[in-house]
């Protein structure tokens, strides 16, 4: 059965490892995927944000 989400792969370094390790403690309740999921939104929202409060100024 076919999937509409796409994949994608990449390589951790042992220093991010380590962090999505104890992300996982905040999100033990979901699967890895959607954890990371969420945790690019949510980053690229905050960036989004601070480059806005940063065009105000």
């Amino acid at each position: 059965m076919p999937t509409k989400l796409k994949r994608i792969t990449f390589a951790v370094t042992p220093d991010i490892e380590n962090i999505l390790d104890e992300a996982k403690k905040f999100f033990y309740n979901r699967s890895q995927s959607e954890m990371l999921r969420i945790l690019i939104l949510e980053g690229l929202a905050s960036l989004k944000k601070k480059e806005q409060n940063s065009l105000k100024k």
